[in-house]
């Protein structure tokens, strides 16, 4: 069994292997890193979800055929599961046989950080996502890292409130869980129940104490979620 994570705006996947210390030793856990970010910084930076996840498939394809795998996506890392899921299909590629949908709103819902990401300069999404606790870029005095992070969160953030995908588009052919926290500002006008209607399959909503990062404070009990669903 293979269990895949993907990021969150700004963040690396590698962010996630601290969840494998509560994982069995039998599970692959396969960090999926975005290219031109972070630990693939010298491949080129693409700027939308369709490519992102094109690229993806390329490179972890092989894991995916026998459908021996789940998926676990945070915040902009729903986004992509959505699309990966698409994507899957129509290359007649195996389907992950259970998704776990984190921190965000299905990707129909008009619910966005801005009005228009677009026209968002660097400095309006920088400082919106420190002022709410949305961004876990580490502090640094390097100038150059820093602007270097702020120019990935960017690019995450205008992809990411770019897309948009129905039910009709892509739909889940397995149980999903949903998870959030409930002190994230972004999940106060969201329903988050409503990701239902994106699965042929049950859909499991589990509200957790904490922020948008809730999963910092709640790591092994996720990853107990986690092996129940896989039954693991």
């Amino acid at each position: 069994m293979v269990l895949f994570f993907l990021p969150h705006a700004g963040g690396s996947a590698k962010s996630y292997s601290s969840f494998k210390r509560f994982l069995p030793k039998d599970l692959t856990v396969v960090p999926m890193e975005l290219s031109g970010r972070f630990t693939r910084s010298s491949e080129p930076m693409l700027t939308d979800v369709q490519s992102c996840v094109a690229d993806l498939i390329q490179k972890h394809g092989e894991l995916m055929q026998d459908g021996q795998f789940a998926v676990f996506g945070h915040s902009m890392g729903t986004v992509l599961t959505t699309e990966l899921v698409r994507q899957l299909k129509e290359k007649g590629m195996g389907m992950p046989c259970h998704i776990f949908l984190s921190g965000k709103n299905p990707p129909d819902e008009n619910v966005h950080c801005f009005d228009n990401a677009a026209n968002a300069s660097d400095d309006e999404i920088v400082e919106f996502f420190a002022a709410n606790s949305l961004a876990t870029s580490p502090v640094t005095k390097d100038e150059e890292l820093t602007k270097i992070l702020n120019q990935t969160l960017c690019t995450d953030v205008r992809m990411a409130e770019n897309y948009t995908a129905s039910p009709d588009d892509v739909r889940f052919d397995c149980d999903i869980t949903v998870i959030y926290g409930t002190e994230d500002v972004l999940m106060q006008s969201v329903d988050m129940k409503s990701w239902n209607r994106f699965t042929n399959g049950s859909c499991d909503v589990i509200p957790m104490s904490g922020g948008h990062f809730y999963f910092n404070q709640h790591k092994e009990e996720i990853c107990s979620i986690i092996k129940y669903k896989l039954g693991i």
